[in-house]
């Protein structure tokens, strides 16, 4: 049996929703038989990573030991549920948990719960198998992703002999900026330098993982990039430069949100479309350098927001809080400073995507050249 059916026969026998999570309390599959259990209780667990302290807690009572069920009380204060827990073993050790949960005015016999035994240690034995090939699937995706082509060739292979993605089905990969929750069993993560890459194949279901395994992230405090969707797991790689390059965009720009999907970066899209340097002597004429090197902050503000205003005086003189004389001041000298005419419509367009652009791909290749030590 597979996971999933594994976790599903236990729910069928004892009549109750369960739930498996790994050693580190992360989802690895779920199934809801019980229709009067406390949806809030399943829901927490599928949607929450559980804390440091509460995973102490449940773990306090034996259970990583147990060769029985065990049922931990309630502790409010850190937020930990009463559960009955039926140790996941395989080969001597616990590699996960199975956590049942019945109605609320019933109760699983203990008989059937001991029964139920044999069955967790199949889903043992199925995390036992997984752990063991984590790290070597994780290598694979940053093979994928970022590998020569040889590299490439193998972790294509790989990937392809772990049945998560079938051929030429559709997947996206996000670039996560911070802390990930576990995105489920059917995706595939690597860390990549600073951020964490992750393979997400097409929903086949309501739930759309991407935007599910996005939110996560976000509500744990990450930034995360989107790329868009492609097919097959020969184009993930250009799925991943766009979920990295919206990664950049979210830290740039607070107003993208921390989810910065590819089909909404607009402009900053452009900043894929080739090497660095060129796009920032393309995009940084010497008008728009003038501005940035005057290191006037009123007029880069009065400039940036009046473009994004699309030219409306009286938009941009609320938005900033002054009278419009000032605004008309301010607009005459930044015209001053770089020597266009902002009645023009194609040199409006010059300084709103040197500014906007610009100053991302400059901001961009300061790191890089930070990082390797060139000059720039």
């Amino acid at each position: 049996m597979t996971l999933d059916e594994v976790v599903a026969e236990v729910a069928e026998r004892l009549s109750a929703s369960v739930v498996l999570v790994d050693r580190a309390f992360s989802l690895m599959a779920y199934s809801t038989q019980s229709p009067g259990v406390d949806r809030d209780r399943v829901q927490s667990i599928l949607t929450r990573s559980c804390p440091p302290e509460a995973r102490a807690w449940y773990e306090s009572f034996g259970i990583a030991d147990s060769m029985r069920p065990v049922t931990t009380p309630e502790n409010p204060q850190i937020e930990a549920s009463s559960r009955i827990c039926l140790p996941a073993r395989y080969a001597g050790s616990a590699y996960g948990y199975l956590f049942v949960l019945p109605d609320e005015n019933s109760a699983v016999p203990d008989r059937d719960l001991t029964a139920a035994m044999s069955l967790a240690g199949q889903a043992g034995a199925h995390l036992a198998h997984t752990s063991r090939g984590r790290d070597d699937l994780a290598v694979a995706v940053a093979d994928l992703l970022e590998g020569d082509r040889k590299a490439f060739a193998r972790a294509l292979a790989r990937i392809e002999d772990s049945g998560l993605f079938p051929d030429g089905g559709a997947l996206t990969v996000l670039a996560v900026d911070g802390l990930l929750p576990a995105p489920g069993t059917r995706s595939l993560l690597a860390p990549i330098g600073s951020l964490t890459a992750v393979v997400v194949p097409a929903a086949d279901g309501a739930v759309d993982p991407v935007r599910s395994i996005a939110e996560s992230g976000a509500g744990a405090g990450a930034l995360v990039g989107v790329g868009g969707s492609c097919r097959g797991l020969r184009s993930a790689r250009r799925s991943w430069q766009q979920a990295k390059l919206g990664a950049r965009v979210a830290r740039h720009d607070e107003s993208t949100g921390p989810i910065a999907y590819w089909e909404e970066l607009g402009i900053y899209r452009l900043a894929s479309c080739g090497p660095t340097g060129v796009l920032a002597d393309a995009v940084l004429t010497p008008s728009v350098r003038a501005l940035l090197d005057h290191r006037n902050i009123d007029l880069l503000a009065t400039a940036q927001t009046y473009l994004d205003q699309a030219g409306d005086t009286g938009a941009t003189a609320a938005i900033l809080g002054i009278h419009r004389q000032t605004l008309y001041y301010r607009l005459a000298k930044i015209e001053e400073v770089t020597g266009l005419d902002l009645s023009f419509g194609a040199q409006r367009l010059e300084l709103h995507v040197g500014l906007t652009l610009g100053r991302f791909i400059a901001e961009h290749q300061g790191a890089r050249d930070t990082s390797t030590g060139q000059e720039n």
